[in-house]
């Protein structure tokens, strides 16, 4: 097992350092404002099917089925079964598609609401009073539909202690009262003030001074003592970094109408123009994922596993050939992700016919076969997705805040890193080899694989979430900060990185648990078991959201990812069994990880300040931040007898 997890590892451990590069690219050229966020709320929506469908669901389903015909029927008899799920997945799905494709405006009211404007007033003579939330928010925009409007008494509240119910209202764009101390803008204004510039006022709370810059798309913005924007103008301001404002708030009159906004008021109409382009790529990824199930379940691992990297080559040379040269830089990206799934999907058949395997079309049949197929899928989507499904719930709430999206992104792909390498890697092998020992009557061989497979798993998995929470923002840092990319956003996006590390070997579990259920053709249970996941984290991140911002929603994912973890583990009780030396080899990973831990947060105090230094200096203080770590838990390890040199090779070999 181990060679085969090896083989599918290298190439995603191949893949996720392409994918760095590409973040790392990304971050270089959009760092995380507007199009940053539309892009990666768009890409969210096929990359998610791409999780679901490539790492989970569909081969959870299919992967038991197409193996028993191979053991019973022979191969023959499995490819007709294949190529007649093939069939009516590519007319099934294309359907889906070109409906999807021209209702995206639709689909993106529910995936990005934070992304409409916070207020929309139809002004007349008489002054209103408005009011928007401000927590997490880069700046404040006021855009004008037609006709003018005038402002006055523009002030921004700063955070106070609020009761929760009234900052629950920031998250449904309700009423917000918060208390605390109310600083005007437009009384420090002076009629001077005609173009691009800044206000400056004094906190008396803090006797600082600070200035709020002032951007226009028009000339002569105040004009008779109010602040005016013409028709079709926008006016931004951008507010400080790490500010403490809860509310911004106004009185506005005119004859025209007004939208305001704490999101860029662009955001929303590119991400659906993007999610346009890349929809296709659900296509793609549901029939990559059926031809990578035909391949993995006769043990033919490598190219399934080089497929993400084909993806992460066309983003690169789209990144360094195109992006960097024009002004759609969105547009150019959303390309990449079309062109890429073609690309995977074509590669995958050429290996299929290669292999002896022709996967091809013919008149599609509604046999017992196929309607089980879908009976095993339609709960499997849910239970092997649920990681996906709690990202989705996450971005739909991270929208509020500005940049938040692209935080949880990035993120998200550091801590990819160490669970598609084992994770994903167990969920491919695990579920073929417990089928196949399952069909043979070895259950006992199938829970020894389980337990091994947990084991595997757990001994790279705790010492990975123990050091992402230690050392975050070293790592962000030293990843992504360069060009648009601030030091502010690696503080931001690091703070999120940490609440992701805690769920880690929560996420790794549940693709070695799963197995257990679907190699039985049980996908009802963890449908269920995910319902309650997807519950607790709806729950979570409307509770830590308006507290903690994108952290928040971070935290309640990682508790999520446990809670599911908890309820699998429930469920294979008297299948899945743990004996004393199993649990000893546990708690010495803890111990060992722990002891880690100790050593890292002496060794980054000593480093300090290398790691505050130059780029080159905190690159190689990280390094070695890294280096350390891993030293000190492979000894600890071996000194506790969790593994031995021995126990690895013979592992290996197998």
């Amino acid at each position: 097992m181990l060679r085969s997890l090896m083989t599918i590892s290298g190439f995603t451990l191949m893949s996720r350092i392409l994918g760095v590069m590409r973040d790392i690219l990304i971050a270089r050229f959009l760092g995380t404002g507007m199009v940053a966020d539309a892009f990666f709320a768009a890409f969210r929506f096929p990359n998610m099917f791409r999780r679901i469908f490539g790492e989970g669901a569909f081969n959870a389903a299919f992967i038991p089925l197409f193996g028993k015909r191979v053991t019973m029927n022979g191969c023959n008899s499995a490819m007709q079964f294949a190529n007649n799920a093939f069939t009516i997945l590519l007319g099934s799905l294309g359907l889906l598609t070109l409906l999807a494709i021209p209702l995206m405006a639709a689909i993106m009211l529910v995936v990005v609401p934070g992304f409409l404007p916070k207020a929309e007033e139809k002004l007349g003579r008489k002054a209103i009073e408005f009011r928007i939330p401000l927590r997490g928010a880069k700046a404040v925009f006021l855009q004008t539909k037609e006709g003018e409007a005038s402002f006055e008494k523009l002030s921004v509240v700063k955070r106070g202690n609020p009761a929760f119910f009234e900052v629950l209202g920031e998250v449904f764009g309700g009423e917000v009262k918060a208390e605390g101390k109310e600083v005007e803008l437009a009384s420090i204004i002076t009629e001077s003030f005609k173009r691009n510039g800044e206000i400056e006022f004094k906190d008396t709370d803090t006797d600082e001074d600070k200035r709020l810059k002032i951007e226009t798309a028009r000339d002569q913005i105040f004009k008779n003592g109010d602040w005016l924007v013409n028709e079709g103008g926008l006016l931004r301001i951008p507010l400080p970094p790490d500010h403490d404002y809860a509310v911004f708030k106004g009185m506005a009159s005119g004859d025209g109408e007004l939208a305001i906004y704490n999101n860029d008021p662009g955001a929303y109409d590119l991400t659906v123009k993007l999610s346009q382009i890349t929809f296709v790529y659900l296509l793609c990824m549901a029939l990559v994922a059926h031809l990578s199930g035909v391949l993995t379940t006769l043990k033919k691992f490598a190219a399934p596993a080089f497929s993400p990297v084909i993806l992460n080559l066309v983003f690169l040379c789209g990144l360094l050939g195109v992006v960097q040269f024009v002004e759609w830089r969105g547009i150019a990206l959303a390309c990449c992700v079309a062109l890429a799934g073609f690309l995977q999907l074509g590669v995958l058949w050429w290996v299929c016919l290669r292999a002896g395997l022709p996967v091809v079309l013919k008149k599609p049949v509604f046999d017992s076969g196929f309607k089980r197929l879908l009976v095993l899928m339609g709960p499997g989507v849910i239970a092997a997705g649920i990681q996906q499904i709690n990202l989705l719930v996450g971005g739909i709430v991270a929208s509020f805040q500005q940049g938040a999206i692209s935080y949880i992104y990035y993120a998200d792909r550091i801590y990819q890193l160490p669970l598609g390498m084992i994770g994903i890697a167990f969920g491919m092998v695990l579920l073929p080899e417990i089928t196949r020992l399952l069909h043979s009557d070895k259950e006992g061989e199938a829970c020894a694989t389980m337990v091994s497979g947990l084991e595997m798993a757990m001994i790279v998995t705790v010492p990975a979430a123990i050091a992402l929470m230690v050392i975050p923002q070293e790592i962000i840092s030293v990843i992504f900060e360069r060009g648009t990319f601030t030091s502010s956003d690696s503080f931001q996006t690091g703070r999120a990185l940490g609440a992701f590390a805690i769920g880690l070997p929560g996420y790794v579990l549940i693709k070695v648990l799963q197995p257990g259920y679907f190699a039985r053709e049980n996908t009802k249970s963890p449908m269920w078991m995910a319902g309650i996941s997807v519950i607790v984290n709806i729950v979570f991140s409307l509770l830590l959201f308006p507290f903690f911002g994108h952290v928040g929603i971070a935290i309640a994912t990682s508790i999520a990812a446990w809670v599911n973890v908890v309820l699998l583990w429930i469920g294979l009780r008297g299948f899945v069994v743990l004996k004393a030396e199993n649990w000893r080899r546990l708690r010495g990973m803890v111990i060992a990880s722990l002891v880690m831990a100790l050593g890292l947060l002496g060794a980054k105090a000593l480093m300090a300040g290398w790691i505050d230094a130059g780029p080159w200096a905190k690159a190689i203080s990280t390094a070695i931040l890294v280096g350390f770590g891993a030293t000190i838990y492979g000894v600890g390890v071996l000194s506790l007898r969790v593994t031995s040199f021995s126990e690895l090779r013979s592992a290996f070999r197998k």
